[in-house]
């Protein structure tokens, strides 16, 4: 079994910043989502041309294996760590993830120690994501 990842506590925290209007405590009895196809917003899409195949293989096989193990209704933002870089991505409850970035490690290590304690709501190139914004395709 695999331990959880880092990821879900941030991602957690994010879903419930998300839903102002519901009480604290309360269950999304949503059924969780499962990811059922990638795409590439336009900042990554730009890089996953440089790359080959098998490492854009990985990487969707990464950020689907982390979402998906959330068991949550949907993501709102969250990071994978895989091969060096950090991938932020996000999945709406309809199955959609999206991969809005890949960063290198050091890069977004800087990124997140700028933001200090707002690093919590996550970091991307943009700065930090206070307000987690929904993806819809």
């Amino acid at each position: 079994m695999r331990a959880p990842s880092p990821s879900n506590l941030v991602s957690r925290m994010i879903a419930m910043a998300a839903q102002p209007d519901e009480g604290i405590g309360e269950a999304d009895n949503r059924p969780a989502a499962r990811v059922k196809k990638i795409v590439w917003a336009s900042q990554a899409a730009k890089l996953r041309g440089s790359l080959s195949s098998r490492l854009v293989h990985e990487i969707e096989c990464a950020v689907s294996a982390d979402l998906d193990s959330m068991e949550l209704p949907e993501v709102f933002f969250t990071s994978v760590e895989f091969a060096g870089r950090v991938i932020t991505c996000d999945l709406d409850a309809s199955g959609t993830a999206s991969i809005f970035g890949l960063i290198e490690i050091s890069d977004y290590d800087e990124l997140v120690e700028e933001a200090g304690d707002e690093a919590l709501f996550g970091v991307d190139w943009d700065g930090v994501y206070v307000t987690p914004a929904r993806t819809r395709h």
